[in-house]
């Protein structure tokens, strides 16, 4: 949980960092931002409100231009400013893909943030891309006049991140928000070329993997060893979901033994898990705390949805036995058949 009522905006700078495929500037201011006392907590809420503690990275610290200008600063080596416009020109040099948008880079310092409880110095990192127009209508003798201008919305976050001064041994915690969508280049450039993150392996992180894994399993290799129909995946994927939400830890055999259950699908789960973790990307170990933020942030994984053709939708929740598959010869289909006690429309 990150709390930051009692929080404090102590330094923050503002530079302009373009792409330099599009000919675009790089200005750097040469003064800190002056916040009146009026403005400091929506300018607070614009810096803090979008960050959920879930999937936590860290620094590769060999090499690493933003971890090393960041480690200053909580040192209290060099300056703010300075410290602040090597950030920028960084960001500037990476910002090489034609699509990577132009913008306002906030560099801010924030004191006494608690995470988890703990309270520690923050730095963030901003960048708004997208503005809004915006109409200020003003008065004058009971005559009106609108004047538009453009801004960025306090409420619409495009890329930050923020940096708490904890375990700074390995690379302090860091949360990204990245509001671009795919897998691109353009996509990618923030959290890995410009500040060159590697994932926390924690338990949100170990959480997610065995549900994708899982997911993986039952919708890709279970089809190819074993004669399973969507029905069927679909409860196992039920099975798996309740598991995850309803333990505190996972133990890889109990939970092949619970969701998988026939042993030979436990035993190609078994070797599906250990390919799966030859991969370098991959990185997962047979216990661990399940992380219930993980769970509800990838519940979608699990989706239990038969798609019929174009005509129906069916929605599997519960009980497997109360569903049957079959085939019709005088129609040459297949059907299901639900059992059910009560119904109603919605």
């Amino acid at each position: 949980m990150i709390v930051y009522n009692s929080a404090s905006l102590h330094q923050t700078a503002v530079h302009f960092v373009g792409n330099p495929s599009n000919d675009d500037p790089l200005t750097l201011t040469e003064s800190l931002l002056e916040i009146q006392e009026d403005d400091q907590e929506p300018i607070l809420n614009y810096l803090m409100r979008a960050f959920k503690p879930e999937a936590f990275y860290h620094f590769s610290t060999n090499g690493n231009l933003v971890h090393d200008a960041v480690k200053e600063l909580f040192d209290e080596k060099g300056t703010f400013l300075e410290a602040s416009q090597t950030i920028a020109s960084h960001l500037y040099d990476v910002s090489t893909h034609p699509r990577i948008l132009a913008g306002d880079l906030f560099v801010a310092r924030i004191r006494e943030v608690s995470l988890h409880n703990e309270f520690c110095d923050c730095i963030v990192l901003l960048k708004a891309e997208v503005e809004d127009k915006f109409a200020q209508v003003e008065w004058a003798d009971k005559h009106s006049s609108v004047k538009l201008s453009n801004g960025y919305r306090l409420d619409r976050i495009d890329k930050a991140c923020i940096i708490f001064s904890l375990e700074p041994g390995d690379g302090y915690r860091v949360l990204v928000v990245d509001k671009t969508n795919g897998n691109s280049a353009e996509a990618q450039y923030w959290t890995d070329a410009f500040l060159e993150l590697d994932t926390l392996e924690d338990s949100y992180h170990f959480t997610q993997q065995y549900m994708q894994l899982t997911k993986e399993f039952v919708k890709e290799q279970l089809p190819e060893n074993f004669e399973v129909n969507p029905a069927e995946q679909i409860a196992l994927l039920n099975r798996s979901s309740k598991f995850f939400k309803e333990k505190q830890k996972f133990e890889f055999d109990n939970f092949a033994d619970e969701v998988m259950q026939q042993p030979e699908v436990v035993n190609a789960f078994r070797k599906f898990t250990e390919t799966y973790s030859e991969d370098p990307e991959h990185s997962i170990t047979e216990n661990f705390d399940i992380s219930q933020a993980a769970v509800k942030k990838n519940a979608g994984m699990f989706k239990s949805v038969l798609k019929l053709d174009k005509n129906f939708h069916i929605y599997v929740h519960g009980n497997r036995q109360l569903i049957e598959r079959g085939y019709d010869d005088e129609k040459g289909m297949n059907y299901y058949k639900v059992f059910f006690s009560n119904e109603q429309t919605t």
